[in-house]
């Protein structure tokens, strides 16, 4: 999804959020949902079958992933599969997340990072990458496991990577030079 088509996505549901005073809940909801679809191809498959009828691909979200879930994330998430953009949920809940953040007078940080973090690992983290770019962060920290080790972090523009996979990868670059 293009940059632009993803924005105009998260405005939309922005404003959602917003009109029911919920944005934080529903981006959070949002981002557990996006990263629940990245961790099970076969549900983000069926998501995203055209064959399958809209309603059908909705009711397939009304047990597990929404059954406590707020209105608004439930009628964002309908916005997008009849959409046909459920698929690029992940990049609309990146605008959604970035656009909450400039709203407080936030930077949007994602950091991935290999294991689950306590909340006290994640507080030493945010306040590090406050002191290491001079802005006070709004974090989402995502799982991934391809990270190996260590941490690589998106703030705005600026990507701070001190992972374990990307230390590997330099070190075969120097081996084959």
């Amino acid at each position: 999804m293009s940059t632009g088509t993803a924005q105009a996505y998260a405005r939309a549901v922005h404003a959602i959020a917003e009109a029911e005073d919920a944005a934080d809940v529903v981006g959070a909801e949002l981002a557990s949902i996006a990263d629940a679809l990245a961790a099970d191809a076969e549900a983000g498959r069926r998501l995203s079958d055209r064959q399958l009828p809209v309603e059908q691909r909705l009711r397939l979200l009304d047990g597990g992933i929404l059954a406590t879930a707020h209105p608004a994330t439930r009628a964002a998430l309908a916005m997008l599969i009849s959409a046909e953009r459920i698929g690029h949920l992940g990049d609309v809940v990146t605008a959604f997340s970035e656009r909450s953040a400039s709203e407080a007078g936030r930077t949007y940080a994602e950091v991935q990072v290999a294991h689950p973090l306590s909340d006290e690992q994640t507080a030493a983290l945010q306040s590090a990458l406050e002191r290491a770019t001079g802005t006070e962060l709004a974090m989402r920290v995502v799982v991934d496991p391809a990270v190996v080790g260590g941490v690589r972090a998106r703030v705005g523009d600026t990507v701070i990577d001190g992972s374990v996979s990307r230390r590997l990868s330099q070190l075969r670059t120097r081996m084959n030079a």
